[in-house]
């Protein structure tokens, strides 16, 4: 028994008139919903880990419908999605862009410094 069930939430409820939970449970039979009557709340729940995915209302998803379907299927782990490997991701292509500003940087640097180190190492002079 997850926490949920002591917030008020219950797997046993009549409105998914789309069909949400057996659509969800069709692509992977550990996903459920359970709903809290007191402020019609609904929850994605992954009976692997009884953990909430997704809850439903939030912004973009007033109700439980075909749009939380799509979204599900999107970024649940069973489709490959991994929130590490994305902010993975997403470090490495910070850090690279960080070191191509450096590179940039160093480009220009050894380009204006290129004409007085040369004056200076044959002539004796800064120019």
């Amino acid at each position: 028994m997850n926490r949920h069930y002591f917030e008020g939430y219950q797997r046993v409820f009549i409105n998914d008139i789309n069909d949400i939970e057996k659509r969800l449970q069709e692509y992977d039979p550990d996903l459920y919903v359970m709903h809290k009557e007191a402020d019609n709340t609904w929850l994605i729940m992954d009976g692997v880990t009884e953990t909430a995915i997704m809850k439903i209302p939030q912004s973009g998803y007033s109700t439980l419908d075909a749009r939380v379907y799509r979204r599900i299927r999107e970024i649940h782990t069973v489709t490959g999605f991994s929130a590490t490997k994305a902010v993975q991701e997403s470090d490495a292509a910070r850090e690279r862009r960080q070191q191509l500003e450096i590179d940039n940087l160093a480009r220009e640097y050894a380009k204006d410094m290129h004409r007085p180190v040369k004056e200076l190492a044959y002539y004796g002079n800064a120019g």
